[in-house]
């Protein structure tokens, strides 16, 4: 929700830039919330301890949710059933039962952030936790054919956005995926084995320690039963943790790091940790080099043209296409069952537009016949035409109780704006108070 009031507080020139902005933010929010704030609050030796307060289970627990929670209810659309089968039979007009059939709204964006999400999580812990490549895999094969079930089923209709977004996400999101499993999977490695102790190649030599002890919790409660016996080896604390490392930052994550005194790793350990280093840093030079070499292109092309046709002339006349259709603006609203035309379709063909309602001619959803409306009452009733303007609005019998509070609050300030300013209501900001502004002159 954050998301998506930042989103619509921006201006963008298209549906498609708009939902690439919207992806970008929610996107970032996943992947922060779902992988790198549990890691950096999960304490560093319960990274692979078991339990349901401990690293892995929490990572177990975010598939499971993914793949059987969210798509069960999902499938399930209980708002879809109390909208269709209790709310519709119910409602006052046939607009408004029009409206309960019509379907939740869902955001491409959002839908691309979860599959990037699933797949981020995925990168993020393979190193330690291999099981969650099946997991994504699997949370992903279902979700294909759940939200393929929505879109035909319950879902309302999203407009045609493009291939903005999976541009953007094959571009940017992608790589920075990779770059965050090579870093994080050099860091897992090295952490092995996750107690931060240390081996001090000596036994236990005083008789006070031997016996069976119980190690508690900060709450008191038994967190284990150790037996100490006069040949057991003595360790000390060392912090294995790199990059939590004091004074000094490890990267890349390589065995030269390590204390003097406190080396933790094994020969076989330095080795791969070595190797897994210098990968990762190989990977952010690539990586970054592309995009660098993209963005230039791109400046390139800018002052170059970039045209190249292809395919062959069909002989086949647009007009004959049966599926042709054209760009008309719209203004989507809760309101209505089909969008508000923006735009004069006095001269437009009925086979351009992309919907079609049996009972209403598309002049019914013509955004410019509010003012004409209004001016004529003005002329007949010889009202102001700012007064005509609201009273379409606070006399609407469809109006919510909660809007109509909210008109009559402001209508004070609204009867002195100038009248460009109502009217620019609805095309600014497209909110569920412009939409009923300018469509409330309605035969119903």
């Amino acid at each position: 929700m954050f998301a998506k009031a930042l989103t619509n507080m921006e201006s963008h020139a298209s549906e498609g830039q708009k939902q690439t902005s919207l992806y970008v933010k929610i996107a970032g929010f996943r992947w922060v919330n779902t992988a790198i704030v549990i890691t950096i609050i999960t304490p560093f030796t319960s990274t692979l301890m078991a339990g349901k307060d401990h690293l892995l289970n929490g990572v177990y627990a975010i598939f499971f949710a993914e793949i059987v929670t969210t798509n069960a209810v999902q499938l399930l659309d209980p708002m879809g059933h109390i909208n269709r089968h209790f709310l519709a039979p119910r409602a006052k007009t046939q607009e408004g039962m029009n409206l309960k059939f019509s379907g939740a709204l869902y955001e491409l964006a959002e839908r691309y952030t979860n599959m990037t999400k699933l797949l981020f999580l995925a990168l993020w812990y393979c190193s330690i936790y291999p099981m969650s490549l099946f997991l994504c895999a699997a949370a992903t094969f279902i979700n294909f054919f759940s939200d393929r079930f929505s879109l035909m089923r319950t879902w309302k209709p999203a407009p045609k956005l493009g291939n903005r977004i999976s541009r953007m996400s094959r571009k940017y999101f992608s790589p920075t995926a990779v770059i965050a499993m090579a870093v994080i999977s050099s860091y897992s490695w090295t952490g092995f084995p996750y107690d931060n102790l240390c081996e001090t190649n000596e036994t236990v030599n005083d008789s006070s320690y031997y016996g069976r002890h119980n190690i508690t919790a900060a709450d008191n409660s038994t967190f284990a039963i150790v037996t100490v016996g006069p040949r057991d080896e003595t360790y000390r604390y060392c912090l294995q943790d790199l990059i939590r490392m004091p004074n000094v930052i490890a990267f890349p994550a390589l065995p030269v790091w390590q204390p003097e005194g406190d080396e933790w790793m094994t020969s076989d350990q330095e080795h791969l940790t070595s190797v897994y280093g210098w990968t990762s840093l190989g990977i952010i030079c690539l990586v970054l080099l592309l995009i660098i070499l993209s963005t230039l292109v791109r400046a390139r092309n800018l002052f170059r043209g970039t045209y190249d046709p292809t395919g062959r002339d069909m002989e086949v006349n647009f007009s004959d296409v049966p599926s042709i259709s054209s760009y008309i603006p719209e203004v989507h609203s809760a309101m209505f069952t089909y969008p508000l035309l923006a735009a004069d379709i006095d001269d437009i063909g009925e086979e351009l537009f992309e919907w079609e309602d049996s009972d209403r001619p598309y002049a019914y959803y013509d955004l410019r016949e509010m003012p004409r409306t209004c001016f004529a009452e003005q002329q007949s009733l010889k009202m102001p035409v700012r007064q005509c303007f609201l009273g379409h609005v606070t006399g609407h019998p469809n109006l919510p109780h909660r809007l109509l509070k909210t008109v009559k609050a402001k209508q004070r300030r609204l009867l002195e704006a100038p009248f460009s300013v109502l009217l620019s209501l609805d095309l600014c900001n497209l909110a569920r108070l412009s939409s009923v502004v300018l469509y409330l002159h309605s035969p119903e």
